[in-house]
């Protein structure tokens, strides 16, 4: 007989949330989990994206643990002691360069004169601060052509988008607000790289001709960007960030183990991983029926099972990641094109053990209310267009590493 734990005897749960899933909503040829991933859109033209970065200037060397605060964000230290004379002395950025970060400047500009003008900002307008946004991520620039342009000014700058405060009265669409915040803090904590993989040596595929075995990718070892993920909630991740691998979003701080699916300690779970296993998940979206781990013995969960356990206890929030080869059961509308999606932090509500002689548990999670939408679909898609053509390239770049 299933042993059931309700974590949340609070008087304000909904006595009508079911503690055990639904039945996925399939037919029945179609039960056994995985469904095609989301058609992926239109993939922009990005031949001007650079290689990886071999160097990097003195001025652009990244400073991991440290990150805004983007409610009341003020620019950093390194963007504010840049000497006057170097940014006269710095060189103009190459065109393409230069076009899309006046994207991003231009386009804060009209939408605040806009609303100046007491008219409704052109959607035009929010498009073009999107498309330069995307494209920043992947543009071969400096930390000293970031502090010549003011993007991280209060008042010419990102912030303008992404904090309410210093809008102007703008209301920027939701997803564009996160994308900025993203990027501001990616440039806040001085790392410039556009690599998706930046930080990380790509290991080689095997090739039976050349009697080559394969290689795992791993971090550079002189890399100090990393951030670790030993933090309950969001932190400085944004809703929707996408990574191509695990290992990068261990590299962001967004998980902390290259393979597991649940990192966390005494208090509770960090985040878990929804990715391909041995019990197909159910996902709803808003709602997730997440399995643990098996144990070798029937005693004791194991140590990743009993964070969650300890999450449904002390109802500290989880970070919830959803992977391109995710198993689970019945269709799937939340699945990324490819890699990985950061959707938001949780809360495990309630759980069941399936399996006692293997200490199998299936935990209930409900995405906390007041966060932006799960960016499957629709115009806040992630992965970006501009994200897919940069893996292809790397894809495509790694069948011929020597």
């Amino acid at each position: 007989m299933a042993v059931i734990e309700d974590a949340r005897s609070r008087s304000q749960v909904n006595a009508s949330r079911p503690t055990t899933p639904p039945p996925a909503p399939v037919p029945a040829a179609a039960h056994t989990a995985s469904a095609s991933p989301p058609s992926a859109p239109p993939v922009a033209d990005l031949s001007y994206i650079p290689g990886p970065r071999t160097t990097l200037a003195p001025e652009d060397t990244v400073k991991g643990a440290d990150y805004p605060n983007v409610e009341q964000p003020e620019p950093p230290k390194w963007y504010n002691d840049i000497p006057h004379g170097t940014l006269q002395k710095s060189p103009r950025p190459l065109p393409e360069v230069d076009e899309h970060l006046n994207k991003i400047i231009s386009g804060i500009k009209n939408c605040i004169n806009a609303v100046g003008r007491k008219t409704a900002p052109s959607p035009a307008d929010f498009e073009k601060i999107n498309d330069g946004i995307h494209r920043a991520f992947f543009l071969d620039l400096t930390a000293t052509t970031i502090r010549k342009r003011r993007l991280l000014h209060n008042d010419t700058g990102l912030p303008r988008v992404f904090c309410s405060t210093l809008s102007d009265g703008v209301e920027y669409p939701w997803y564009l607000k996160e994308d900025a915040a993203e990027l501001y803090i990616k440039w806040w904590s001085r790392d410039t790289d556009p690599g998706l993989f930046r930080g990380i040596r790509l290991g080689r595929p095997k090739n039976v001709r050349l009697g080559r075995e394969a290689t795992v990718d791993k971090f550079l070892p002189n890399y100090t960007g990393r951030r670790h993920g030993d933090f309950h909630g969001n932190g400085p991740l944004r809703n929707g960030q996408w990574w191509p691998s695990q290992l990068c979003a261990m590299r962001d701080g967004a998980h902390n183990a290259t393979v597991a699916g649940i990192c966390g300690d005494s208090i509770g779970a960090f985040s878990c991983v929804m990715s391909g296993g041995s019990y197909p998940n159910i996902d709803r979206g808003e709602e997730v029926w997440y399995y643990g781990t098996e144990s070798e013995d029937s005693t004791r969960p194991t140590d990743s099972t009993q964070y969650m356990i300890n999450s449904s206890r002390s109802h500290e929030p989880v970070r919830l990641l959803r992977a391109s080869k995710m198993t689970t059961e019945g269709s799937n509308d939340f699945r990324p094109a490819e890699g990985l999606r950061y959707d938001g932090v949780y809360e495990v509500v309630g759980y069941e053990i399936k399996n006692v002689a293997k200490q199998v548990h299936l935990f209930h999670l409900v995405r906390l209310p007041g966060q932006t939408p799960i960016r499957s679909s629709g115009p806040g898609v992630r992965p970006t267009p501009e994200e897919l053509e940069a893996l292809a390239k790397i894809k495509i770049e790694k069948k011929y590493l020597a």
